[in-house]
C-alpha cells in the first residue's frame, strides 16, 4: 500500500527574502527583485529587467556619494 501523505515543503524563496534582511537595502531590493521576477518571467525576461533595477539602484547609489 503506497501512503500519499502530503508533505509539506518550506517556502524557499521566503527563507532566502527573510535571510536578506541581514544586509544593505539595495542588495535587498535586488535580490528580491530576482527572485520575484524568475518566479514569473522566463529568464530572458527576468535578466532584462533586472538591468533596469541595477541602473536604477547604480544612479541612486550615485546621487548618495558612495
Amino acid at each position: 500500500m503506497i501512503r500519499t501523505e502530503k508533505i509539506l515543503l518550506p517556502d524557499v524563496n521566503g527563507l532566502i527574502i527573510e535571510k536578506l534582511n541581514a544586509y544593505p537595502e539595495d542588495v535587498r531590493e535586488l535580490a528580491i527583485q530576482a527572485i520575484r521576477l524568475c518566479e514569473s518571467s522566463p529568464e530572458v525576461a527576468a535578466a532584462d529587467q533586472l538591468q533596469a533595477v541595477v541602473r536604477r539602484l547604480a544612479k541612486i547609489q550615485e546621487g548618495d556619494g558612495r
